[in-house]
């Protein structure tokens, strides 16, 4: 269930600049990757920490899929 501050416009701000950090970082624009995260954290410092627990979380839903295969 999300909390009042993850229902906030500002909150969904950062979370969007914070996802375009993560697709220039897969890009390979380093730069603009760490333009994007800077300007997440200055609206939600607390997305960082948000964005690696969806991370670990996703990382984890990846790894029981490793070795297997669609038959």
């Amino acid at each position: 269930m999300a909390t009042r501050h993850e229902d906030s416009p500002e909150h969904k701000k950062a979370h969007d600049l914070a996802e375009q950090a993560l697709d220039k970082a897969a890009d390979g624009d380093a730069r603009k990757a760490r333009d994007l995260i800077e300007k997440a954290k200055s609206i939600d410092p607390k997305i960082g920490e948000e964005m690696a627990r969806e991370a670990a979380e996703d990382q984890k839903k990846a790894d029981k899929f490793v070795g297997k295969t669609d038959r």
